[in-house]
């Protein structure tokens, strides 16, 4: 029986259908109604990760783990420290004392020991907890996630819309997009003996640059606009106004100081490591035409 906490999400429901393919057993840890999305061959059981409910019966007869939950913004009490530390924290100890035999933990690319940058914090004392207290692991470190239903390739697509392209910063920050089925098949191969005790990094087969990609937005859509770099500085109290009025901003405060970084790692990282050459951007987003 494998375990997947958030089932329900954007990779996780991705996941669970590969697993299903594969013939697995699934059981998925759920908060709410969305359970109901999932195919009838899935185990469902309700829980809470950041609070700890419900894990010890959701990793009864498990003898792997996929931990997929995390936000990538914050809303009342889901915050990154309580949802994604915490919830980790609560996960792995389940795990831990359930006997479960492997532990997959998706983190992010640029995770690191750095309080200023909040999320990237939470996300690395989120490997810790795996690391450090739980039973055999990986640790799966993706950049952007590419394909039908992700946030960031929409929500550059939906700019690209527009007669012009506001673009936070200088267009310089790097990214290296990874196609959501390829990053899939990554995290499964974890699943396996491969790769026990590593922290892994994955990218896409190129680095792309901001204004690059919006590049490749525009050539899918077949479209030519005119883009306006704002500075990051004056993006700060437009965004802020948006985090105080809209329950879901096009993009927070803590997504703008990211910029600051880039976020790649090896051009050949997928194939060095897990043996196949990942898509590329352009090949791969015909779905923001729609």
């Amino acid at each position: 029986m494998i375990l997947v906490t958030g089932g329900t999400g954007y990779i996780g429901r991705r996941v669970v259908h590969r697993l299903l393919e594969k013939g697995e057993k699934v059981r998925v840890l759920a908060r709410g109604v969305r359970a109901a999305q999932l195919p009838d061959e899935v185990e469902v059981t309700t829980g809470d990760v950041a609070g700890g409910e419900g894990l010890a019966q959701a990793m009864y007869g498990v003898d792997r783990v996929v931990h997929l939950v995390a936000i990538i913004r914050e809303a009342g009490d889901q915050t990154f420290d309580r949802v994604i530390q915490q919830g980790t924290e609560n996960t792995v100890s389940a795990a831990k004392a359930a006997g479960v035999k492997k532990f997959v933990y998706q983190s992010a690319l640029g995770a690191r020991d750095d309080p200023r940058f909040s999320y990237l914090y939470a996300k690395w004392r989120a490997e810790q907890a795996v690391i450090n207290n739980g039973p055999s692991y990986t640790v799966l470190r993706p950049s952007v996630v590419f394909g039908e239903g992700d946030e960031f390739i929409t929500t550059l697509a939906g700019l690209v819309r527009n007669p012009v392209v506001p673009i936070a910063g200088n267009g310089r920050a790097m990214f290296q997009p990874i196609w959501i089925e390829d990053m899939v098949t990554c995290l499964l191969a974890c699943l396996e003996s491969a790769h026990d005790g590593e922290v892994l990094e994955i990218g896409g087969p190129e680095h792309l640059s901001y204004d690059q990609m919006i590049e490749v937005v525009q050539d899918v859509l077949g479209v030519h606009r005119l883009r306006v770099h704002v500075p990051l500085f004056a993006m700060r109290p437009v965004v802020q106004l948006m985090e105080w009025v809209l329950p879901r901003p096009m993009v927070t405060s803590e997504q703008l100081k990211m910029l600051r970084i880039d976020n790649v790692t090896a051009i050949d990282s997928v194939e060095s490591q897990f043996g196949f050459r990942p898509k590329r951007l352009a090949d791969g987003i015909d779905y923001i035409k729609r």
